[in-house]
């Protein structure tokens, strides 16, 4: 069906705040890739123009959503509760709160990898990490957890666990008749790491307000604490006391056009370009230095990354409504300065089954090549590189996301929702030119992940 005049000048208002505040999310790139994650957020709703949704109408929205995930194996875990305001001021401002606390537990890759023999690693215990394979280092006054890792098995941390809580605040407002200025800000926390972020933005509407271009710019200062210390990239891995906190800066740009095709059709834009500067390390990651004879590891090094990168991306999206249904269509294409290069296919399909009831299947394809410096190994016969990390994620892989989202109106202004989602990584799993034993060994470490999120989203005046 066609969409309604007033229905379509709500969404492209939406569209194009959508676009200025999307810096947030871009100053996060897709590389290296982690596993997606859909939420309810403050946009989600306006897609509701077809049904005859209510829930834009009201003065406030509350949106609450709980996600379950879990990664196969026996890796990580984690429940991440989320809640969000949505206040609508009687002259067009908007403002949005929105908390959200994470809790992570299970198995994480240490970045070594499998062997024939078994392996025996240490590292500085936290509080929560602390247990039966823990001992007291006396010349440091640190604690070290030594565990041990079967052959023929990716060397994974069983330990495990972290909490982190996130604030955020976003508000917009009409800036004349054309225009929408937006700023907003966030905090979070968690054992080892502190992240803050602001952002600004301004839109502008042209050709009877069925264009509209828009404009972002997105700061962000994270501090990275890591327990025991922060290594020193090539250093050999240890349970003493290491160097001190590090920090990192993000500075991001994102600009952007929306524009109405047609009663149906929405079209969206976007090219962001963003520069990092500082620690980009992952302090407890490691890499197996490699005997080249026999493929058994001899030692085993802090990883190294660069302290700079540059990424930028373009972005597309399409809605379009017909009959019952929504079609949502995207397409992302990324480069960075670490030599990733990456594209990301996302289409879903919003199915209204009467007043109370939808469906919306969803598939996402992800492919990226590998990072100039990433190794699954060194040789213990050749010089350090400058730079190295076996962190699977920077490393050249394919992922697909098989989803579904079921919802329920109770109310013209309550949607009741539940949503499926299932992820695959696939990557080389031996490498040619591999050494030894080493040669029959699994060496991709991708994850394979099922999610579930409930939630629910009400409006009133």
């Amino acid at each position: 069906m066609q969409l309604k005049r007033q229905k379509a000048g709500a969404l492209r208002a939406a569209l194009g705040l959508l676009t200025a505040n999307l810096l947030v999310a871009t100053a996060h790139a897709q590389a290296p890739e982690t596993v997606p994650i859909s939420h309810s957020s403050t946009t989600d709703s306006d897609e509701d123009y077809e049904s005859g949704s209510d829930l834009n109408s009201g003065r406030t929205r509350i949106d609450s959503a709980v996600l379950f995930y879990q990664e196969a194996g026996g890796r990580v875990r984690a429940i991440e509760p989320v809640i969000s305001a949505t206040l609508n001021g009687s002259g067009g401002e908007v403002l949005n709160l929105r908390v959200t606390s994470d809790t992570l537990t299970g198995a994480t890759p240490n970045g070594a990898t499998p062997s024939r023999l078994t392996q025996t690693f240490v590292t500085p215990a936290s509080t929560g990490a602390s247990g039966r394979n823990a001992s007291s280092n006396s010349e440091s006054g640190s604690t070290i957890r030594q565990y041990k890792v079967a052959p023929h098995v990716l060397p994974v941390d069983d330990s495990f666990q972290d909490q982190r809580w996130a604030a955020d605040i976003a508000y917009s407002a009409p800036w004349g008749e054309q225009a929408r200025v937006s700023v907003g800000g966030g905090f979070s926390t968690e054992h080892d790491y502190t992240s803050y972020v602001g952002n600004v933005g301004l839109s502008h509407d042209f050709n009877q307000h069925n264009t509209t271009l828009a404009a972002g710019l997105n700061l962000e200062y994270d501090q990275s604490k890591p327990f025991g210390g922060t290594p020193t990239p090539f250093t050999s891995m240890s349970g003493t006391a290491k160097g001190g906190d590090k920090t990192k800066s993000v500075v991001g740009a994102v600009f952007g056009v929306t524009q109405v095709i047609n009663r149906g059709w929405l079209a969206q834009l976007n090219y962001s370009i963003g520069q990092t500067n500082g620690y980009q390390n992952d302090p407890y990651r490691i890499i197996s230095v490699i005997n080249p004879t026999t493929g058994d590891p001899s030692r085993y090094l802090y990883e190294g990354r660069p302290d700079r990168r540059l990424r930028q991306s373009i972005y597309l999206d399409n809605k379009i409504a017909l009959g019952p249904t929504t079609t949502d269509f995207s397409a992302r294409a990324y480069h960075d300065s670490w030599g990733i290069d990456s594209i990301t296919l996302e289409a879903s399909e919003r199915l209204q089954l009467g007043q109370q009831f939808f469906i919306e299947p969803g598939l996402r394809y992800y492919s990226q090549t590998a990072a100039d410096f990433f190794h699954d190994y060194l040789l213990s016969s050749q010089a350090l590189p400058t730079f190295a990390s076996s962190d699977s994620r920077l490393d050249r892989f394919h992922a697909m996301t098989e989803s579904i989202k079921l919802g329920f109106k109770s109310s013209p202004t309550t949607e009741w929702y539940v949503a499926l989602q299932d992820y695959r990584q696939s990557g080389s799993s031996h490498r040619a030119g591999a050494p030894g034993a080493l040669a029959t060994e699994n060496l991709f470490g991708g994850a394979k992940a099922t999610s579930v999120l409930f939630g629910v989203s009400f409006a009133f005046w």
